[in-house]
C-alpha cells in the first residue's frame, strides 16, 4: 500500500472539504503551433552532444547546458520561424572534475548547479550576467547536487524588493536544501540555508520545485520533492509560519507513490512531478508516468496534498488519469498557474505530440482530467532519454490564450498559442478562503 505522513498546521476551520470542486470549464480552441531550433555559437545548431540541461524562465527566455557552459536564448521574443539565436554564453568556473548538472531561470535569476557548487547570476537577460554568489555545498563531496529549482517574487525594476528562494535536490535523509536571496539595491544570498528532510530516502532527489504563486493556496508557499524511489515530499516552506531562522524542517507530507514495498516501479519511471493549484486553492502533485509492460507504478497521477487527514484518507486519494485520456508513455508535463489547465508530452506509435487538458473536480476533493476539449498536436520534439532535466516545458496566460514552449535535450523547440476566449489574464484565479469559492466540475 503507498504510506505517507502528515502533520497538522492548521486549525480544523480551515480543513480541507473532501466535496467535489465544481468550477466553470474555459474551453481552449484550435491553436497555431511552430517548430525551430536553438542555435549554439557561431550560427551552428545547437547538437544534442550540447545539452544536459534546460529550463524556460516565466519571461520566455530558455536556457540549455553543456557539461562546462550555459547557453541563453529569448525564445518568446525571437522570430519562431527561423532559428532562434544565441543571446548569451556563459562559462561556468569549474574545477578538473566538475561538470554543471541542472539549470533554472525566474524573471531575473539565473541558478546553475554543478558536482560541487551551487552558482546564482542575475540579469542574465541584459548581457553577461553577474555573479551573485557561488557557494561550495556539497560537503566535501558526501552530498552530490543532482536537481534544482528557482522561484521569485517580486520584479527589482518594479517592485524595488524582491525575494527568490533556490531548492537544491541531493541524496538521502537530508535530500534537499533551501537557499533564499533578497533584493534590496542589489541581489544578496542570506548566511544560511535550511536542510528539507526526507525521511526514508536511500536514493537521489531527481526533482525539486515550489508551489505556483497564488494568494488563496491553502497552505501557503510550498516545496517539493521526487525521489529515484518514487517517494514524494512536501515542505510548508513560508517564512512567516515560523518565527526565525531554522536550521532542518521535517516535510509537513510524504507519499510513497509505489504500490507496496515489495513491488517497486522501474527507475526514473516517473518522469515528472509539478504543483497544481486548482481554482479554489487546494494543492495537488501531478506525476507523469513513463509506464512499462509489468510495472505496479500507477499511470500519470494526480495526488491531493493533505495536511489534515489521516494516512489511510490520503492513501485512497492517488487518482490516475485513464489511459484514454492520456497515453501510457508521458514524458513531461506542467501546469497552468490558475490551475485550469495541462499540457503534456505524449510518445505515441508515429512520434511525439502535446496535449491541451482542461483539470475537472472528481469526489473526495480529487482532481482529474477527461478527454472532452482535449486539444493534441504532433511536435517535432526529440527525447533521447526521459531525465527530468532535459525536457523542459512551460505554459503562460495571456488574455483569452494560452503560450506554450516547449524545448527537448537536443534544442529542438515547440512553441504553441491556443485561444481560451473565456480566459482573462486579470481574472482572480480564485477568491480568498473566507469568500464563496469556485469550484472545479466533477465528471458524470
Amino acid at each position: 500500500m503507498m504510506s505517507s505522513t502528515s502533520g497538522s498546521l492548521y486549525p480544523s476551520a480551515y480543513r480541507p472539504s473532501l466535496a467535489v470542486e465544481t468550477p466553470q470549464i474555459f474551453t481552449a480552441s484550435p491553436g497555431r503551433h511552430s517548430k525551430t531550433r536553438l542555435k549554439g555559437s557561431g550560427q551552428r545548431f545547437l547538437s544534442r552532444t550540447h545539452n544536459i540541461a534546460t529550463s524556460i524562465s516565466p519571461s520566455g527566455w530558455v536556457a540549455a547546458c553543456s557539461p562546462k557552459r550555459v547557453r541563453l536564448y529569448n525564445v518568446k521574443n525571437a522570430n519562431q520561424a527561423e532559428d532562434i539565436p544565441l543571446c548569451v554564453e556563459l562559462t561556468i568556473p569549474l574545477q578538473k572534475v566538475e561538470k554543471i548538472r541542472g539549470v533554472a531561470l525566474t524573471e531575473n535569476l539565473l541558478a546553475v548547479i554543478t558536482h560541487m557548487q551551487l552558482l546564482v547570476y542575475e540579469e542574465y537577460s541584459g548581457g553577461t550576467p553577474n555573479l551573485v554568489k557561488a557557494q561550495r555545498i556539497d560537503q566535501d563531496e558526501f552530498w552530490i547536487p543532482r536537481s534544482v529549482s528557482i522561484s521569485q517574487n517580486g520584479l527589482p525594476l518594479k517592485d524595488k524588493i524582491a525575494t527568490a528562494s533556490v531548492l537544491v535536490g541531493g541524496e538521502g535523509q537530508s535530500g534537499v536544501k533551501l537557499f533564499r536571496y533578497q533584493y534590496i539595491q542589489c541581489w544578496n544570498v542570506e548566511n544560511h540555508s535550511t536542510i528539507l528532510s526526507c525521511p526514508r530516502n536511500t536514493g537521489a532527489i531527481k526533482i525539486v520545485g515550489f508551489s505556483p504563486r497564488r494568494s488563496n493556496a491553502r497552505y501557503g508557499p510550498m516545496a517539493f520533492a521526487l525521489s529515484t524511489g518514487n517517494h514524494l515530499y512536501c515542505w510548508n516552506v513560508d517564512q512567516n509560519s515560523r518565527p526565525g531562522w531554522t536550521t532542518r524542517l521535517d516535510p509537513s507530507w510524504h507519499v510513497d507513490c509505489n504500490s507496496s514495498s515489495r513491488e517497486r516501479a522501474f527507475h526514473d519511471e516517473i518522469t515528472n512531478a509539478t504543483f497544481v493549484i486548482c481554482p479554489k486553492g487546494r494543492p495537488h502533485i501531478l506525476c507523469t508516468v513513463d509506464h512499462k509492460p509489468g510495472s505496479h507504478l500507477p499511470l500519470t497521477f494526480i495526488v491531493p496534498v493533505d495536511l489534515e487527514h489521516d494516512p489511510q484518507t490520503i492513501r485512497q486519494q492517488i487518482s490516475p488519469i485513464s489511459d484514454s485520456v492520456i497515453g501510457q508513455s508521458v514524458l513531461a508535463g506542467t501546469a497552468s498557474c490558475n490551475g485550469r489547465f495541462l499540457v503534456v508530452l505524449e510518445k505515441g506509435h508515429d512520434g511525439y505530440n502535446m496535449k491541451l487538458l482542461a483539470f475537472r473536480g472528481a469526489p473526495m476533493g480529487r482532481l482529474t482530467c477527461s478527454a472532452t476539449g482535449a486539444s493534441s498536436w504532433p511536435v517535432k520534439l526529440r527525447v533521447i532519454n526521459t531525465l527530468a532535466t532535459t525536457i523542459s516545458i512551460s505554459i503562460e496566460e495571456q488574455n483569452a490564450a494560452l503560450e506554450i514552449i516547449a524545448i527537448d535535450g537536443q534544442g529542438h523547440v515547440a512553441c504553441s498559442r491556443i485561444s481560451v476566449p473565456e480566459m482573462l489574464k486579470d481574472q482572480s484565479p480564485s477568491p480568498p478562503i473566507h469568500e464563496m469559492p469556485i469550484e472545479l466540475p466533477v465528471l458524470d
